[in-house]
């Protein structure tokens, strides 16, 4: 298996479990999540965390930067930021892509804020 596809699977696992963790915070946020129900998706929200920072040092050399923040998200988040001054910079189209169509429609109110 070569490098590309290892990382591109890694980053795979790590969307499928911010899918799970959103769906998580859904329904704490709705007041329906049972304690025991937390209790159980506790080592997996761990997990999605702790993958979350790996990703962003993973995605320090596609980027081409150090990470300034722990997770990936928040690094998007600072590139997106970046958009008033800097619209057409390949960080920020990559950040808003990636915003747009894998993790702000899977939590309420935008996930790169």
């Amino acid at each position: 298996m070569t490098t590309a596809l290892i990382l591109v699977a890694y980053a795979y696992i790590v969307w499928l479990l911010f899918l799970a963790v959103m769906a998580l915070m859904h329904a704490r946020d709705r007041g329906v999540l049972p304690r025991g129900t937390l209790m159980l998706a506790a080592p997996a929200i761990l997990v999605a965390v702790t993958l979350d920072i790996g990703l962003n040092l993973v995605a320090s050399i596609p980027f081409a930067e150090l990470p300034q923040e722990l997770t990936f998200s928040q690094r998007m988040g600072r590139y997106k930021q970046w958009a008033p001054l800097r619209p057409n910079h390949w960080r920020v189209k990559a950040a808003q892509w990636i915003c747009a169509n894998l993790l702000d429609c899977f939590q309420i109110g935008g996930h790169c804020r």
